[in-house]
């Protein structure tokens, strides 16, 4: 699985970075599917989310915030291998 979900507050602050981001992101390698999900209050809550945004990899939690560009692209890398 090649899968990057961001997950954001609907209308926050921070929802513009992390639509940058995950544009870069697969610009930057295609062969990821990339998603951004805009929350509402009770999707926070039943999504079970602490703190937003979060960046979610093949499906584990591995960032609240938005990280670094180059950080991000070497986890993606990290749960790749991982993987195989």
């Amino acid at each position: 699985m090649r899968r990057v979900d961001f997950y954001v507050h609907g209308g926050c602050l921070s929802e513009q970075s992390i639509l940058s981001l995950a544009a870069e992101v697969l610009e930057l390698d295609p062969t990821w599917t990339v998603t951004v999900h805009q929350l509402t209050e009770p999707d926070i809550e039943r999504q079970g989310f602490a703190v937003l945004p979060a960046i979610v990899i093949n499906g584990r939690t591995v960032a609240t915030g938005v990280p670094n560009k180059e950080w991000l692209l070497r986890k993606m890398g990290e749960r790749t291998q991982l993987n195989q």
